[in-house]
């Protein structure tokens, strides 16, 4: 395995993988409400 630092370019991909995670690991566990709050899905890519 060959790790490496993160590039710019990773972003989107690194955002939506953290909506997924977080809408589905967490969804047994959390209203459909506080999983929107805590990823909304629209994050601000240029932040």
């Amino acid at each position: 395995m060959t790790l490496r630092g993160y590039r710019p370019q990773d972003c989107a991909l690194l955002a939506g993988l953290f909506y997924d995670t977080v809408h589905t690991v967490n969804a047994r566990d959390y209203t459909l409400e506080q999983l929107d709050a805590w990823a909304t899905g629209h994050p601000d890519l240029e932040a």
